[in-house]
């Protein structure tokens, strides 16, 4: 069975925005890995992460913690997330991996490049717009700018 990568920086984005994504790559026959921070940085309650990992599990959905930084100044804890999903990409040589965040993004593409692993960015949402604090712009660039990573895909849900 074919594995996919389902990927962002926190869990809050795969219980809110990603779920059924989940159950549609099953229905067409995938394994799917979900990889993202279980631990801080999310949006939602303990509890609810908590429940969200139980859900995964019962939908036999691996789950792998990486240690993403919401935070792009905390560059250390993010270079780490780029070794802890290479080496997810390296071991289990997924079809592709659909990733969604800024921080997210920018990892799964570097390490996508570097193990030959097709990548689909979901922008949910840019962060760069005129008046945007100058970091906004930076990880903006590097997630979905053309001097980017290369990525095989790029889903737009920006209604603006």
């Amino acid at each position: 069975m074919k594995r996919v990568l389902m990927l962002a920086s926190v869990a809050s984005m795969i219980d809110q925005f990603n779920m059924p994504n989940i159950v549609l790559l099953q229905k067409l026959g995938y394994q799917v890995d979900v990889a993202c921070n279980f631990i801080e940085g999310n949006t939602c309650s303990d509890e609810r992460v908590a429940e969200l990992k139980q859900k995964l599990q019962d939908m036999h959905v691996r789950c792998c913690q990486i240690d993403f930084a919401r935070n792009i100044k905390h560059m250390g804890q993010n270079m780490r997330a780029l070794r802890q999903v290479e080496g997810l990409m390296k071991q289990n040589g997924y079809a592709f991996c659909h990733c969604h965040s800024p921080i997210g993004g920018v990892v799964a593409r570097i390490a996508g490049h570097r193990t030959k692993t097709k990548v689909i960015y979901t922008a949910h949402g840019f962060h760069f717009y005129q008046g945007a604090p100058v970091m906004n712009w930076l990880v903006g660039v590097l997630s979905g700018g053309e001097d980017a990573e290369p990525m095989d895909g790029c889903v737009d849900n920006d209604q603006s």
